[in-house]
């Protein structure tokens, strides 16, 4: 394609419509000195979410996910989350065999 095509096409498109912006809900304070730098920004409480009125507690604990083997002991499924060396969180699932040691004493 042309280069004055793509041109034409530019001129025609014309300039960006103005928006019409809603008043703003609160003013900026202005710098008490001249190196003061004022960061302002429209408050976001409304899209937060509120504290709930009570502490929430949970009912029960979720279900463990283990069983028996007989003859051997139990195998159980289990979530952990740990850290490595620098502090990075690592999520793993782990598979546990528990197999008891000693017994009964015959």
């Amino acid at each position: 394609m042309p280069a004055w095509w793509m041109l034409a096409l530019q001129v025609v498109a014309g300039p960006a419509a103005p928006v019409e912006r809603a008043p703003s809900e609160r003013t900026c304070p202005a710098g008490r000195a001249g190196d003061d730098i004022v960061v302002c920004a429209r408050p976001n409480d409304r899209f937060r979410l509120k504290p709930l009125a009570g502490q929430f507690q949970a009912e029960r604990t979720p279900p463990k996910a283990e069983t028996a083997i007989n003859g051997v002991g139990t195998v159980a499924v289990e979530a952990e989350r740990a850290a490595d060396a620098q502090g990075a969180p690592i999520n793993r699932a782990m598979i546990r065999l528990r197999v008891p040691i000693g017994g009964k004493k015959r």
